[in-house]
């Protein structure tokens, strides 16, 4: 359930896992630390499903999110599945930093709601899955499954035993037992973790999903997501041959009497924590790295620069992008000093940001106010590599 570390590496890969994400934490104002988060999380939706070998054009993703579906079915029914990981992975944001939460991202309740709330959203078709004999059967939201199942070379636990099976993971990884007092023996458990889960495979389906949110409600009860802003998620799915890999020799039994006390092997179990956590430090670097401070602004100067020369918004809404990404949110009085124009100019200029859903506006008291956002469509522009280059060579040609 936990690897033996006589190496130390993954106790040093913990601390630098911990230690980076803080600094991410702090790289911005949070209201625009909360912009960016809103922006990831169909990112988190795209790479997540991708994993499953569901491509939804990440243009698709977005529409969903505004109920601007397609007509064709299939293309349908993965927005719909987008859409319901991208709202159950805020609403697990939003309980697990919750003022005095209660909840503990390993115990059995929570799992289930996981996979509840994400079944329930999803088209009726989803729900189906077929036996190797071809028998069709539906998945009951937030029901460990009645069936044997057979994943690649792994066979899951027998169904009748998966109470006492998930009741050991509750108790092993549950972060407010005496045995898990140290932050980083916290940290190697959530990789060890994820594997176990997908091992267990509780779920007759959707266990991929509800094991990387899993790992997400981890980090963010560790307090290591930085408020959202990375995802492992983008991470495995661009690594994904050597993640199945390693999550199938992980289900390997031990090899000798000197690899490990369990049935399974702590040698692969190791490998994949190392894996795992490699992974979530590139994701974190990878996102640092797009918030430079001073790689952003250059990068939003060019974008405003040939959005003006296109005639799509005016050379002084690059100043109001600006101020906003550095400072959150700004009044309607501070953008008419900073870009020095009309009453008039300013309405039409800043409506045209809003349609481009480049800015939100609120009238708060007496003052308008205008908010950071950041739309998918834009993403390779301000945040180049995100996404897969064929996504984004189409996403740069629909501009």
């Amino acid at each position: 359930m936990f690897p033996e570390d006589d190496s130390g590496k993954l106790t040093e890969l913990a601390l630098e896992l911990l230690s980076k994400s803080a600094r991410l934490s702090g790289t911005l104002n949070p209201i625009t630390l909360n912009a960016l988060a809103y922006f990831i999380r169909p990112m988190n939706s795209y790479y997540s499903n991708l994993i499953e070998g569901h491509d939804t054009h990440p243009i698709d993703i977005a529409r969903a999110l505004k109920n601007d579906y397609s007509k064709d079915k299939l293309k349908r029914e993965l927005q719909l599945e987008a859409k319901a990981h991208i709202l159950l992975n805020e609403e697990i944001g939003k309980e697990i930093h919750a003022p005095a939460s209660e909840l503990i991202p390993s115990s059995s309740a929570y799992l289930k709601s996981i996979h509840r709330r994400f079944y329930e959203r999803l088209p009726e078709s989803f729900k189906e899955v077929y036996s190797k004999e071809g028998e069709k059967k539906m998945v009951e939201p937030g029901c460990y499954r009645l069936d044997e199942v057979e994943v690649g070379r792994h066979i899951g636990p027998w169904s009748k035993n998966l109470n006492q099976f998930m009741d050991r993971f509750e108790e092993v990884y549950d972060p407010k037992s005496p045995h898990n007092k140290a932050k980083v023996r916290r940290i190697i458990a959530i990789a060890a973790s994820h594997h176990r889960l997908a091992w267990i495979h509780p779920f007759l389906d959707g266990n991929g999903r509800v094991v990387r949110l899993y790992s997400d409600a981890c980090f963010a009860y560790e307090e290591m997501d930085a408020f959202g802003l990375w995802s492992i998620s983008r991470g495995l799915a661009r690594n994904n041959a050597d993640y199945k890999a390693k999550l199938a020799n992980a289900d390997l039994s031990r090899y000798n009497d000197y690899d490990g006390r369990g049935n399974l092997s702590n040698k692969m179990l190791h490998e994949f924590c190392v894996f795992f956590l490699s992974v979530a430090i590139d994701q974190v670097d990878f996102m640092f790295t797009c918030l430079d401070t001073e790689s952003m602004l250059s990068r939003m100067r060019s974008f405003c620069d040939l959005m003006a020369f296109k005639n799509r918004i005016r050379p002084e809404a690059k100043h109001v992008l600006i101020d906003v990404f550095l400072k959150g949110k700004i009044t309607k009085s501070d953008a008419m000093r900073i870009t020095n124009t009309s009453d008039k100019t300013l309405k039409a200029m800043m409506e045209t940001l809003i349609e481009m859903e480049l800015i939100s506006a609120s009238k708060e008291g007496i003052h308008m106010v205008y908010y950071a956002r950041f739309p998918v469509k834009y993403s390779p522009f301000l945040f180049p590599g995100m996404y897969p280059s064929d996504k984004e060579l189409e996403m740069l040609g629909a501009v």
